[in-house]
């Protein structure tokens, strides 16, 4: 993941009453902070103890030189409740430098129909492709289905409809309240109605699909694309914007025990409030952890009691997994009770 630098908040421009576009100077590190396609960076924000850490879509054009971010107040989550309210031009902050893993570099050197699926602020990093695959030297298509609540909730309108200009570009709108004109393109975006949209795709180039949105938007999405008979090699979703403490949880508290090189910490968890991670760290154990999305492996450690699920384990071994470790970035309670050993020399 690379070491946290600090930024400066360069500008903050509100597009909504709950989402602001936020543009970052690097500093003396700007070289390092590489423009990613569909990228995201993560913040160290200063409002946990001592402190939260969060990630959010790159929106930056390609020839953007500071980063720029769009981040979304969504229910009672710290993190974008903070970028809302608190971040002001002048600020510094710690962040890391941006990675990402959404749009693997082969799809992009031979003309693809890119078929892509958001909800809400997962358009973000969607968005961030389009604008490089389009400015870019290969002839790609785009296909966008986009599911939002109503017309006045349509993160990025008017980009959109600038891209949809481009003969190159179809951006079809889902709405759950109902306002458009035929069923297809009323409601939520399910399994079903996937199968659907993806007939409407009319194209001689290759399909690959981006998929980003909540955890039950994709489900769905990926299941019908499953029934549609779309090869599981030619999908790729991204998965950092809703990490598990996003998600509903079994219980609303749980009693977390954890330890590690002989310290141990006890406290009460509340998964709705941040990742099972975030707590042990703010608890005064420094247990080894690095990504926070499931990839590198560092916070591994064993259950020993009590049960947890995960979102993902990409990193645990067959042999691991066996063993009772999980990830704890990853991990959410599915008791009232959980006790944690993370393992020394990880």
């Amino acid at each position: 993941m690379g070491t946290p630098t600090y930024i400066t908040v360069k500008h903050v421009h509100r597009l909504s009453p709950k989402a602001v576009r936020v543009t970052l100077d690097p500093g003396e590190n700007l070289d390092d902070w590489r423009n990613i396609p569909g990228g995201f960076i993560t913040f160290c924000l200063p409002c946990g103890n001592p402190v939260l850490t969060r990630s959010y879509s790159l929106v930056q054009g390609p020839e953007s030189t500071y980063p720029e971010v769009i981040v979304k107040e969504t229910g009672s989550t710290r993190g974008s409740a903070f970028v809302n309210r608190k971040f002001e031009a002048g600020l510094k902050l710690m962040a890391y430098p941006p990675q990402g893993r959404l749009l693997p570099t082969s799809w992009t050197l031979t003309p693809t129909h890119f078929v892509l699926f958001a909800a809400g602020v997962g358009i973000t990093p969607l968005y961030h492709v389009m604008q490089h695959l389009l400015t870019g030297p290969v002839d790609h298509e785009f296909t966008l289905f986009y599911g939002n609540s109503g017309y006045h909730d349509i993160l990025l309108r008017e980009e959109l409809e600038e891209f949809s200009r481009d003969p190159r570009v179809n951006v079809v709108h889902i709405l759950s309240d109902g306002s458009l004109e035929d069923d297809l393109h009323n409601g939520r975006i399910n399994a079903s109605k996937t199968m659907l949209l993806m007939q409407t795709v009319d194209t001689a180039l290759p399909k690959k699909v981006l998929l980003s949105g909540p955890k039950s938007m994709k489900t769905e999405v990926r299941r019908g694309l499953d029934l549609g008979r779309v090869p599981e090699a030619d999908i790729r979703a991204e998965d950092f914007h809703h990490p598990p403490h996003l998600e509903v949880s079994v219980v609303p508290t749980c009693e977390v025990t954890a330890e590690y090189k002989g310290k141990t910490v006890s406290f009460t968890y509340e998964p709705g409030e941040e990742t099972l991670m975030d707590a042990v760290i703010q608890h005064g154990l420094d247990a080894p952890q690095s990504c926070r999305g499931g990839v590198c492996g560092s916070c591994r450690a064993v259950v020993l009691k009590g049960e947890v699920s995960e979102e993902h384990n990409y990193a645990l071994t067959a042999e691991e997994r066996a063993q009772g470790m999980v990830l704890c970035c990853q991990s959410r309670p599915a008791g009232n009770q959980i006790s944690l050993s993370f393992k020394e020399g990880q």
